[in-house]
């Protein structure tokens, strides 16, 4: 038999044999891989919280992070690959820890996933919390203790070189900008401004307050409408009913006035209520020099 028939009987017999051999299977790529171990985090959470089968729960992220699987949320030295991944449900971010494969996981910790609404401010003698969009215009200290710091959303208030509190005032209602007002005074000394002013209004509703759950010896809400003039040169319109609301509080030393002012053409439902109430609930006494 000539060679070249030996090699083309080789050759047929070698592809037969290659071609019976059955194909390899995919290997899973990393993006699989990566929705397999968070769909079982998914199911941990929802497992160890008895959260409801119809609730949604987002993965956030997922990152390789060194574990030890005696000990997952990194309290003992990591011995091996593990994952931490974030998952949110409820407005809540849970950051859980596995090993490589997920066949261990627990929860290591939980924080606010929703966006920051407020701002916290450290005042002469007080803290509160306003909302995140506005800002706080200090006006500085006085050696009596007087303070006065004014909250607005506005972007065109005009600061500079500007330090007096009337004048201030004076271009939040030119522009009919919303904006609360925080005055500390000391007891028997010069005023700053008037404590409120209601005594311009006719319609004052004083609204039953316990001073006490604030740590002052004394205390008040009211409720009244003002109209405040337009100043503007210019400007030959009536004058604008404003709503303001005032929180009073009086210690051995200060009284404390947190105001809100918003012009009534502008209020959206509840929304004065609303912004008052989050100065009010959470201005709190701390102690001062």
């Amino acid at each position: 038999m000539p060679k070249f028939s030996i090699y083309i009987g080789i050759a047929a017999i070698a592809g037969l044999f290659m071609g019976c051999q059955p194909t390899p299977s995919p290997s899973p790529t990393p993006t699989a891989a990566n929705k397999v171990i968070n769909n079982k985090a998914i199911d941990y959470l929802r497992s160890q919280l008895s959260l409801s089968p119809s609730l949604a729960i987002v993965a956030e992220s997922q990152k390789s992070q060194a574990a030890n699987i005696n000990d997952l949320c990194q309290t003992a030295t990591p011995t091996q690959e593990g994952w931490e991944i974030a998952l949110v449900a409820e407005d809540t971010r849970y950051i859980l820890q596995t090993n490589q494969d997920a066949s261990k996981i627990e929860i290591c910790r939980s924080e606010d996933a929703q966006p920051a609404t407020t701002g916290k401010y450290t005042g002469a003698g007080y803290l509160l919390r306003y909302p995140a969009t506005w800002k706080a215009i200090d006006l500085g200290l006085e050696p009596s203790g007087a303070s006065a710091v004014i909250f607005t959303p506005s972007p065109e208030l005009n600061l500079t070189g500007e330090n007096n509190l009337e004048k201030l005032r004076q271009q939040l209602y030119q522009s009919q900008q919303a904006y609360a007002l925080v005055l500390r005074q000391p007891i028997g000394g010069k005023a700053i401004a008037a404590s409120d002013d209601s005594s311009q209004a006719k319609d004052v509703v004083t609204v039953p307050f316990d001073a006490k759950v604030k740590g002052a010896k004394s205390g008040s809400k009211k409720e009244f409408t003002i109209a405040i003039a337009n100043t503007s040169p210019n400007d030959s319109s009536e004058a604008i009913p404003w709503q303001v609301k005032v929180l009073t509080l009086e210690t051995d030393r200060f009284i404390y006035t947190v105001s809100y002012y918003q012009p009534k053409s502008s209020i959206a439902a509840n929304s004065s209520a609303k912004i008052f109430e989050q100065f009010a609930n959470s201005f709190a006494l701390v102690q001062s020099p």
